[in-house]
């Protein structure tokens, strides 16, 4: 009797919701005109704990602008998604004086990955994709939204340990003389810092920049803070991605992982977040000497 209450009191607690406010990112990209577009949102926890899922995809923008905005909007969204973790949240500030952060109002859902993605579907009309003809059902998964389920995971697997290993700004700001570099390190331990970066995409080319930005990151942290026990943590594109395209994915994988070999950084690379997570728990947890 005992340990079937015991059972629905565990069930109870898995399924509580998490409830805070949350908040829109929104761009101006011509200030004269002072038309304003949503490009990302974000969620405050009770705890106080923030996240933020930001717009992903950039080619509906040519819509209404013309391709050469694109790289502005993804500027954007970058710049954005750096300063929020620096300031402290109002009910409404200007990150810039083009984007600007709002909040809406309460919001809740089963865990923090849930509410983000069911707030972006319905505010970033951006974020729908212009489709040509439908050649499979893969699905692009973002660094923000990789990095936003992995919270709930770690949470877990790391209990007291979470705010040792995650720190609440993933980002850590180094300078090289004159030149700043805002790198992203969501996870640390004592001697090591790790960066993670998504490849589960169907351009290639966006997975050889995603790349890119993980081995920038990791290597000038390397150099900086001294720390030995580095590691890059890869989110990959599962099956339902054309063979071809997976092919071209995996040689680009190989490439930076023969690049990483001299410097001795740890890669951990799966398909499940569940999976991803245990390696992220098992490497804050090992200590080298």
């Amino acid at each position: 009797m005992m340990d079937t209450l015991n059972d629905i009191l565990n069930s109870t607690a898995r399924v509580t919701n998490v409830s805070g406010n949350w908040y829109q990112f929104q761009w101006t990209p011509d200030i004269s005109t002072g038309e304003t577009l949503n490009i990302g949102v974000g969620f405050k926890e009770q705890s106080g704990e923030f996240s933020v899922q930001m717009l992903d995809y950039y080619e509906r923008i040519n819509c209404f602008y013309g391709k050469e905005m694109q790289f502005q909007l993804e500027l954007a969204c970058n710049v954005a998604r750096e300063l929020v973790f620096r300031k402290e949240l109002n009910d409404s500030q200007n990150l810039t004086p083009q984007i600007t952060l709002k909040r809406i109002g309460f919001a809740q859902g089963k865990d923090v990955a849930d509410v983000l993605n069911n707030l972006y579907k319905n505010t970033i009309p951006l974020g729908k994709k212009v489709r040509k003809v439908a050649t499979n059902r893969f699905s692009s998964t973002s660094r923000d939204n990789v990095y936003n389920s992995l919270k709930e995971k770690l949470k877990a697997n790391l209990d007291v340990a979470y705010s040792m290993h995650v720190p609440e700004n993933p980002y850590q700001t180094v300078s090289e003389g004159n030149v700043i570099h805002n790198l992203f390190l969501p996870y640390k331990k004592a001697n090591g810092t790790a960066t993670l970066v998504s490849t589960a995409y169907s351009d290639v080319q966006r997975v050889k920049c995603n790349l890119f930005d993980g081995y920038r990151d990791i290597d000038i942290a390397s150099n900086h803070l001294k720390t030995h026990a580095n590691a890059v943590f890869l989110m990959l594109p599962d099956d339902s991605l054309k063979k071809e395209t997976q092919i071209e994915i995996e040689n680009e994988l190989d490439k930076f992982i023969w690049l990483l070999k001299p410097h001795n950084f740890h890669v951990g690379s799966h398909v499940e977040i569940d999976s991803l997570a245990d390696e992220i728990s098992e490497w804050c947890n090992v200590d080298v000497a």
